[in-house]
């Protein structure tokens, strides 16, 4: 679950339900749509990512995350995210916080720039500045 809409691509807005967040309130969420996120090894993407607005953090969806194929460990205070079942593309780790949540942490690339081999130091940059505006409204900037 994420605020930030920017980060997706393939936004539904057909989706419409409610989220019990960890404080028991219930939440509207206001569509889905695609994540790319950027490991080491490449692009990835998580399907059906809700759209959350208030959120202070990017949470994780076990259920969502099984239910896509993605493997996950649990231990240690933090779970590991693994593309599949063999377990050998690690996507992510992230460690838990106080209230028992895992929000998420990692380099999200957009997904406009998910199939250009980098983005150079200079838009990420900018990107960032601008509260991870989108890099086609930042280049008309």
């Amino acid at each position: 679950m994420t605020s930030h809409e920017s980060l997706l691509s393939n936004i539904d807005r057909s989706l419409k339900c409610k989220v019990k967040m960890g404080t028991w309130e219930l939440v509207q969420a206001s569509g889905k749509g695609t994540l790319v996120i950027q490991p080491n090894d490449g692009p990835k993407y998580i399907q059906e990512v809700m759209i959350v607005p208030g959120l202070d953090e990017n949470l994780l969806s076990v259920g969502q995350m099984i239910e896509h194929g993605y493997w996950l460990v649990f231990g240690d205070s933090m779970v590991n995210i693994y593309a599949n079942k063999e377990m050998k593309e690690l996507m992510a780790n992230v460690p838990m916080k106080g209230n028992r949540c895992f929000p998420m942490k990692f380099e999200f690339m957009n997904p406009v720039m998910a199939n250009k081999a980098e983005v150079d130091n200079h838009s990420w940059k900018w990107h960032r500045r601008f509260g991870h505006l989108n890099y086609v409204s930042l280049k008309m900037l």
